[in-house]
């Protein structure tokens, strides 16, 4: 693809975003997107291909034909190596094979270290310090929560994935705690009755959040966005800012008009987590409305 259709293509998906968030209130787009001092080739550091009848490669755009593929141009050299070795093997089993360039946990990670650490630090600039506390919601083995340790006197880590959350305990401060349960349920634990409340690990062990008040709230849901749930959850807490990350624009522009009355949009920025298609990734900030005097 050359560059002029890939900057089409993430352009376009800008475009919608601004569409979709049309009535939220007061949406402000950071230029990130694209910085052109990153590859745009081999970047990724995992793929997925598979075997079929001695065939090795990707299946056709929504088609099941199977491309043989002898080397992925948006791949680390470390993963066209891993395809390399697959393919010069004599007997293939039919399947999928997902080829890292490294052999690191198995625990969700982006495919673009380059632009996930360029996020990691977006975050790290959007929030404020000297805060209380920081919920991570959906953190994963804690990529963005370790980063923000200085800003915060205690931080809390939710996500279903039990082997991410062990991952994430290996490198655990005293301020750090990370529960492995269902986001929707642990937040709606939480209440902000007693902003002075000090965080102890027995509280979240016991999933007894309530009179925690989180001066920051993280979210950075699946595909699917927030449930009805979470959503109300948030609205409950709520908190003082909340930063809303995000792979699927159509349900961020849905998360957000949903909570337009409770929150101010400061600022969207589009990340372009995947160069040569037309999927982005977008960190939004937000901060609560004042109450009314």
């Amino acid at each position: 693809m050359s560059a002029g259709a890939a900057a089409a293509l993430t352009s376009t998906s800008v475009t919608n975003i601004n569409l979709r968030l049309n009535g939220a209130r007061c949406a402000i787009f950071s230029s990130e997107l694209g910085n052109s001092k990153r590859s745009r080739y081999a970047y990724r550091n995992r793929i997925t291909v598979h075997a079929q009848d001695g065939v090795i490669g990707f299946f056709r755009r929504d088609s099941h034909t199977l491309l043989d593929i002898e080397r992925c141009p948006i791949s680390r050299d470390e993963v066209n190596r891993a395809l390399a070795e697959l393919r010069a093997q004599t007997h293939v089993r039919d399947g999928h094979y997902t080829l890292r360039a490294s052999a690191s946990a198995r625990v969700f990670s982006q495919t673009n270290d380059e632009v996930a650490n360029a996020l990691r630090d977006l975050i790290v600039d959007l929030v404020r310090p000297n805060q209380q506390l920081l919920i991570d919601a959906y953190c994963g083995s804690g990529f963005f929560a370790k980063a923000l340790l200085d800003k915060f006197e205690r931080v809390i880590g939710i996500d279903w994935d039990r082997f991410a959350i062990g991952a994430a305990c290996e490198t655990a401060t005293e301020k750090e705690v990370y529960i492995a349960g269902d986001v929707e349920s642990e937040l709606q634990q939480v209440r902000a009755v007693h902003p002075n409340r000090t965080v102890s690990a027995n509280d979240v062990q016991a999933s007894r959040l309530r009179s925690i008040a989180p001066t920051t709230l993280i979210v950075d849901p699946p595909a699917t966005g927030l449930s009805e749930a979470v959503r109300k959850a948030i609205v409950d807490l709520p908190p003082t800012a909340l930063i809303y990350i995000s792979c699927n624009p159509p349900t961020l522009a849905r998360d957000l008009r949903e909570l337009q009355d409770q929150f101010i949009i400061e600022s969207v920025t589009p990340l372009d987590m995947f160069p040569q298609t037309a999927e982005i990734e977008v960190a939004a900030s937000l901060r609560a409305v004042p109450p009314a005097s």
